[in-house]
Formats: structure tokens, C-alpha cells, sequence
């Protein structure tokens, strides 16, 4: 997070993109260079909110400021040449993109800070959308088919305000989250019309009656796959946010029913180990979910912690902050290099760096920084006199209702501390996250054992928590090899628009990775130099003995997250012992004290998913 901060953020060159803005002259399809200033100053506000750095907020605000001032008369604070706008086309295809992270950039700002003037840009840019787009006015099509005209015809290309025509209208529809979050800060009735105006023409526009097939997801009856013929992860993502947020105000169990739905198949069906999802931006039949290539976009990550962490806030059930401990565990920090803060594009399981880091900016990068800033708002939540404890990294509360201090270095360690620094607490209740995958969770207050901690629950403790109260909590992490299930081979072909799709065949070469409660490993070469060939095919060539656990051993470098392990494997028929890191550490990209690799090449593979030697 520091790294994200004090490398990427403070040395973006954001003055470049907001002259962009300023000058408001872009007509080309192109969303890259329209994008970064929504979510730069979102996550530049929070990662200077969170660690109090007075250099980073004055320069937010500087930005914030030209950002607001360039706004037009009507509330238009896009990219798009004034030229370009007409009442027939009153956005560019990519500008509802664009905006939906300017809305809620400017609303985190204002929640954050009470600025009016960034609640007032919010209205005026959502007014200016409402004006336009909306009941006997400009609609949501996703090409020239109009209803009936358009049901069940497969799609390309792109459309002039409601993005790529392969997401059947779903992302003009993800306006509904940002407008949603508006109506509840000002309660303004024209918002909420609005976004039941969104829900109530889903089907209209998608022409596959997608929204209200959501409801065969969530009785099992069909997959999230074939909602249309291409669901984008990322953009549905999105979209379930704004129904959740409609849900909370308006209490119809439909929408909530059909997020959870959705949620659930993703998870059994389409979630990778580490926590990651969506398979070349998408989501695919059945369990296909290739281990390399353009495989957990940091787009869908971003958006799918989101919703998770709604889900959660809705629904109190652990499952929801545990899927969240995986990814934030495993994949957030994978998709970072380690040393300029940069996130890539795609971070497959198995896959080669620097190649994939060096790029942009784009969507990726931006969702990259903005989901790392946005990581501390997941740990805790609060309802009435009791306060929930989400995830265990190591942190400090400060607030007016109770100060804590989590300790412990988890998840390396096993062992977790949480300390309360205030003399009194607003909290009576603390509710302790008590992951599934932990067998035999232990937990003590001010030394004694507290009997019946079930895992995969909450445990409720009921204190008058006083300065100097300490939990004690353990988490015995098993070390174990696991099978990949449903695992085949992927062969991958294209849509018309250039979309890759996956068809799969069977092989009986199943891989194997290792796992430490919720920490996956990796065989990384950046730490295998005795191997002698840093881009070795870890498929082809090399074999690790499963028939036995990998033992600790040194870490080969300090900053790394550990523990690491040492295991027998073969390469090209020759024993050699390797070393397994955590996953999370593949954002080292090169070795001290050596040459860099060049930017863009596939200097170092790495993998999870190993194959296993032949042992007889």
C-alpha cells in the first residue's frame, strides 16, 4: 500500500489527463485516457486519508478543484469534444465508463470530507445523464436493432453511448450503482425513479431478457454464462452493485435474491483458488477456467470485491469476507510490480513476467490503485453498539467510538493480536471473522479460552472493552498439497468482435498446487536460480514430488511474505530442490543485485499449478 501510494500515485502524471479533461476534445472510441482521473483522485483521497499525508491531499484538491471548475453549465465533466455531442448522441460510446468513476469519485470525497462542492459535481454530472437519458428520451440500445427487432441476435461492435454492443446494453445499465449511491446520500425521488426505470428495461435492451433469466441463475437452473451471449464479468459486477443499492432502499427480495444467485455460481463455478475471477474479461460454461493467458482481469477483481464486500454488508454471512481473504491474500497484490506500483492487465495462475506489468495507463492500472486504496474500508463494519472484525491484517482503528491495534503479521503468522487503546468503547459487542478453512481456531480474552469457536461463523464477544483488553487468536494453517479439480485442456477460439471464448478437451495430466490455510504458493524462478533456466516451461519441464510436504526453509529475501518452503522436484529428468513462495510475491519481477530483465519480456515463469512426478 505504501508503494501504491508514495510510487504510483504521487508520481501519476495526473495533470496530463486532467488537461484532458479540461480541454474536452476526444471523439475516438478510446476509454484509456478518460478514465484515470476518476479513479486517481478517488484512491489518491483515500490512500492520503488513510495514512494522513498532507502532500498527497493538497494535491487531490488541487485536482479535484480544475476537475469541478471545468464542469459545463449542464453537468457534462467528460472527455468528449462539446462538437461531438448532439441530443441524439449527448455521450461518446466509452463515456459511461468513464463517468460512472468520476460519480463516485466525487461521492467518496464528499462522504469522506463533507465537500459540497464534489456532492454538487456529482448531482450536476447525474442530472445532466437523467436529462438526456431516461423515460420518452435517449435509452440504452447497444446497436441500431430496436425492440423486437433485436431479441436473441448476437452482437459486435460498439454503440454511441451504451458501450461495446457485445455487452447487450449492460454498460449503459451500470449507470444505476452511482445513481443509486446519489439518491441515498440526498434521497431525491428522480434518482430512484431512474434507476427502477434501469431495472424495469434490462431485458428490452439486452434483447435476451438477461436481467430477468438472473432469477434461473439463482435457482440453479442456468449459469451466469448464458444470461447473453457474452457475460462481462466486470460490467455485471458493476451492474449488481446499483441492484443492491436499489434493493436497500426500495426492500425487493427480487434483486437481492438475484445477486446472490449470481454470486453463488460464480463462486462454485468460475472463481479461481487464489480468489480471482473471469476468464478473458468474461465468464464461461462449466468449470473452464484456464490456468494461463488472459485469465482474473484486475478490472473484474476491483468489482468483484465490491460486490463481495456489499454482499457482506447486507447479509452478515462470513462466506461473503472469506472469499474476500482469499483474493486480497493471493491476487491483489500478484498483480502488482512490486517496484513502480503498477498493476497488470491480467494475472494468470501459471504465466511469465515482466511481460503483462509494463502497459498502459489503462483500465487495469487504475482499477489496480484504486482497489488497493479502497483495501482498509473492507476490515471493519459497525451495526448499532457492535462492531465486526472482517479481516486480520495487521492494523490500527482510530476513532472516536474505539481505538484497537491489530498485531501479529497474519497471514504469515498464525497468531493474531487485537489490543483496544481507548479508555472506553462505543462497542459492547465484537464480532471475530472465524475463516472456514481453519479446523481448530482458537481464541482467548485477557487469557482465558473461549469454548465453542466455530469455523466459518462469527464469534460474538460481549465485553465492557476497556484500555488494555487484549484477544489472543490462533489459526492453525494446514500445509497441504490439493488436486485441481475439473481441470482440462483449453483450446480458445473468437467471437466476431475478437472476444476470446474457451472450448475445453479432456487430459489426464492433472495438476497439483500448495496451500497453507489461505495462502497459495508458487513456484517462482525470480527465487529458482539454481534451476539454470529462469523462463522455464514449469508445465514441460519440470515435475514436484507430491508424495511428501515441502519443508520450511530461509526466506531468499527479507521483503517478501513468507514462510517459504523448499520441496524435491525434477527438471528435465534431473533432481533439483525448488522454492515455493506465496503467490502474492510474484510482483518481484527481477533479482537484487542483477541486470533487469527488459520491460516487456518473459523473463522469469512462474506457476501455482504444478504437474507431479511419476512416482513408483
Amino acid at each position: 500500500m505504501e508503494v501504491n501510494r508514495d510510487i504510483y500515485l504521487k508520481n501519476f502524471p495526473i495533470d496530463e489527463y486532467v488537461s484532458f479533461i479540461e480541454k474536452r476534445e476526444h471523439t475516438s472510441w478510446d476509454w484509456t485516457k478518460a478514465e484515470q482521473h476518476g479513479k486517481w483522485i478517488e484512491s489518491a483521497y483515500l490512500s492520503a486519508i488513510q495514512s494522513d499525508d498532507k502532500e498527497l491531499l493538497d494535491k487531490v484538491d488541487t485536482i479535484l478543484k480544475r476537475i469541478i471548475d471545468s464542469q459545463e453549465e449542464d453537468g457534462y465533466v467528460g472527455a468528449t469534444a462539446c462538437s461531438y455531442r448532439s441530443s441524439e448522441r449527448t455521450l461518446r460510446g466509452m463515456d459511461v465508463y468513464e463517468l460512472y468513476f468520476v460519480v463516485h469519485a466525487f461521492l467518496t470525497i464528499y462522504e469522506e470530507t463533507g465537500n459540497i462542492q464534489s456532492l454538487s459535481a456529482a448531482e450536476n454530472l447525474c442530472n445532466y445523464i437523467l436529462r438526456h437519458i431516461g423515460p420518452k428520451k435517449l435509452e440504452f440500445w447497444p446497436s441500431d436493432l430496436r425492440y423486437p427487432e433485436n431479441k436473441n441476435k448476437e452482437l459486435s461492435g460498439c454503440s454511441d453511448f451504451a458501450g461495446h454492443s457485445v455487452h447487450y446494453s449492460w454498460e449503459g445499465t451500470m449507470l444505476i450503482d452511482p445513481v443509486m449511491r446519489l439518491y441515498e446520500l440526498t434521497g431525491k425521488k428522480d434518482y430512484l425513479k431512474w434507476g427502477n426505470w434501469i431495472t424495469e428495461n434490462i431485458d428490452k435492451w439486452s434483447g435476451w431478457d438477461s436481467f430477468s433469466k438472473l432469477d434461473k441463475v439463482a435457482d440453479g437452473t442456468m449459469g451466469i454464462h448464458e444470461l447473453q451471449p457474452y457475460v462481462h464479468s466486470h460490467t455485471f459486477h458493476m451492474n449488481f452493485l446499483g441492484f443492491l443499492r436499489l434493493y436497500r432502499v426500495t426492500g425487493d427480495k427480487s434483486l437481492l435474491k438475484k445477486v446472490k444467485g449470481a454470486w453463488d455460481d460464480i463462486n462454485k463455478r468460475q472463481m479461481y483458488i487464489t480468489g480471482g475471477v473471469s476468464v478473458a474479461e468474461h465468464y464461461e460454461p462449466g468449470f473452464i477456467k484456464p490456468i494461463n493467458g488472459h485469465v482474473v482481469e484486475t478490472c473484474a477483481t476491483m468489482s468483484w470485491m465490491q460486490l463481495t464486500q456489499a454482499l457482506l454488508e447486507l447479509t452478515a454471512e462470513a462466506k461473503y469476507a472469506e472469499a474476500m481473504e482469499k483474493l486480497m491474500i493471493n491476487h491483489v497484490f500478484a498483480t502488482q510490480d512490486a517496484e513502480t506500483g503498477v498493476c497488470r492487465y491480467h494475472t494468470a495462475p501459471n504465466g511469465t513476467k515482466p511481460d503483462g506489468y509494463f502497459h498502459g495507463p489503462d483500465c487495469c492500472t487504475a482499477s489496480g490503485h484504486r482497489i488497493i486504496s479502497l483495501l482498509p474500508t473492507f476490515f471493519y463494519a459497525e451495526n448499532g453498539k457492535e462492531l465486526f472484525i472482517n479481516q486480520y491484517l495487521s492494523s490500527k482503528f482510530d476513532s472516536d467510538d474505539i481505538k484497537f491495534v491489530v498485531s501479529g503479521n497474519f497471514p504469515e503468522s498464525e497468531n493474531i493480536s487485537i489490543t483496544i487503546t481507548s479508555d472506553k468503547s462505543k462497542y459492547n459487542i465484537l464480532n471475530l471473522r472465524i475463516p472456514q478453512w481453519c479446523e481448530s481456531p482458537r481464541v482467548r480474552v485477557n487469557g482465558r479460552k473461549i469454548e465453542n469457536v466455530e469455523s466459518g461463523e462469527y464469534l460474538k464477544l460481549n465485553n465492557n472493552w476497556k484500555k488494555g483488553d487484549k484477544i489472543d487468536i490462533t489459526f492453525p494453517m494446514e500445509l497441504k498439497w490439493v488436486k485441481r479439480e475439473n481441470h482440462s485442456k483449453y483450446i480458445f477460439d473468437r467471437l466476431p468482435g475478437g472476444e476470446l471464448m474457451y472450448r475445453e478437451e479432456p487430459t489426464d495430466v492433472v495438476p497439483s498446487a500448495l496451500l497453507r490455510g489461505p495462502v497459495v504458493y508458487a513456484l517462482d524462478m525470480v527465487w529458482n536460480k539454481q534451476v539454470g533456466n529462469d523462463n522455464a516451461n514449469i508445465s514441460n519441464d519440470i515435475r514436484i514430488n507430491t508424495e511428501s510436504l515441502p519443508i520450511e526453509t530461509v526466506k531468499p529475501d527479507n521483503s517478501i511474505m513468507g514462510p517459504v518452503y523448499k520441496a524435491k522436484a525434477l527438471y528435465n529428468n534431473k533432481e533439483t530442490d525448488v522454492i515455493l513462495t506465496p503467490f502474492t510475491t510474484i510482483g518481484q519481477w527481477f533479482r537484487r543485485n542483477e541486470s533487469k530483465p527488459d520491460l516487456h519480456s518473459p523473463a522469469f515463469s512462474y506457476g501455482i499449478w504444478l504437474q507431479e512426478m511419476n512416482i513408483r
